[in-house]
């Protein structure tokens, strides 16, 4: 009974080491395993790079610059293959290979064709007349591509009496000689239309000048008129005019005889002095002794500080300001100023350190 027991406790006691070896094992396992915590990564499109497209050129055909006959040419969008004098049409014939729309520049010469009178050529391309630009002997004629062929024209072309039939341009040369002939016509109707506007034109500054000669002696007859009444009125002015300067010179002869008399009466000098307390207010109105003062003209006023405050006699009154005629400045104590006054009149005074205080000076 004992041994079993003995048995039953070590088998216990190894069942529960194997139990324990197991879990531990098991959650050793499962520690270890960390789940991925990597998010998804964050993506950024950036667009391409815009592209600007730019056109092909259009492909340009090299101008070509030659001579032939003496016949000094520039061709743009084609090939000239031939240029040709005509001496009995009096024209040039110019054949090219033309692919694209083009101009020639070719400058002519007396011996190749011969000018119309008024220096000018008749252009066909292809049997087309066309237009086209002249300078001198030179012609640029513009031609579409695929033309083939350029006739320059001269004298004779119209009325030369060639058979023209056989270079495929008879019409052109009826169509070009009508133009003409349509042209002189309307130049002569115009020239007659100018004449007679002209006539009128003449006939109207006639009656024109003539009623104005009749209007400028009906003007000269009212000014003269006018003259008249305009002396006998100035004789009338000037003889009031000259009672009034009599009567105004002597009341300017009794005014200085006034002002004379008012001199010989009236001091060249006097003394201005601030009265005692002048540099507080109170004093006013008569904050100078004396407060209003009369002198001859050209006399002189003298301003004696005899106070103790400094004292400014400034010509102006303490509301408008100085008016400019005289100033001091500052006068110290024990110190005076002297002012000469030359023009007769009333000259009021302040000083700008005690506005309160004003006088006058009246000189005569």
């Amino acid at each position: 009974m004992a041994g079993v027991d003995k048995f039953g406790v070590i088998f216990s006691v190894a069942f529960v080491a194997a139990m324990i070896i197991i879990m531990a094992t098991v959650l050793q396992t499962d520690s270890s395993f960390t789940p991925s915590t990597d998010s998804t990564p964050t993506q950024t499109y950036s667009p391409p790079p815009t592209q600007t497209y730019s056109p092909p050129p259009t492909p340009q055909a090299a101008p070509q610059t030659s001579s032939s006959d003496n016949l000094k040419y520039t061709i743009r969008g084609g090939i000239v293959d031939s240029v040709s004098s005509d001496e009995n049409h009096n024209a040039v014939k110019i054949m090219m290979d033309s692919r694209l729309d083009g101009q020639l520049t070719i400058t002519l010469t007396s011996d190749s064709v011969t000018p119309f009178d008024d220096g000018t050529y008749f252009v066909t391309v292809d049997g087309e007349e066309v237009e086209f630009t002249q300078v001198g002997k030179r012609l640029t004629i513009d031609f579409m591509a695929n033309s083939q062929k350029i006739m320059i024209y001269g004298e004779g072309y119209k009325s030369g009496g060639h058979d023209m039939n056989s270079m495929g341009h008879s019409d052109d040369s009826k169509e070009h000689e009508a133009m003409m002939a349509a042209d002189k016509a309307a130049a002569a109707e115009k020239a007659a239309a100018a004449k007679a506007a002209s006539d009128k034109a003449a006939a109207a500054e006639k009656a024109a000048a003539e009623k104005a000669a009749a209007e400028k002696a009906a003007a000269d007859k009212a000014a003269a008129a006018e003259k008249a009444a305009a002396d006998k009125a100035a004789a009338a002015e000037k003889a009031a005019a000259d009672k009034a300067a009599a009567a105004e010179k002597a009341a300017a002869a009794e005014k200085a005889a006034a002002a004379a008399a008012a001199a010989a009466k009236a001091p060249m000098s006097v003394t201005i002095e601030p009265v005692e307390g002048s540099g507080a207010p109170g004093c006013e109105p008569e904050c100078y002794s004396p407060s209003t003062a009369t002198i001859s003209v050209g006399g002189t006023v003298t301003f004696s500080n005899t106070d103790m405050a400094p004292h400014t006699s400034t010509s102006g009154t303490a509301a408008n300001g100085p008016d400019g005629v005289f100033d001091t400045s500052l006068i110290m104590a024990n110190a005076s100023f002297d002012v000469t006054l030359t023009d007769a009149g009333t000259y009021p005074y302040f000083c700008m350190v005690h506005p309160w205080m004003e006088g006058t000076v009246i000189v005569e």
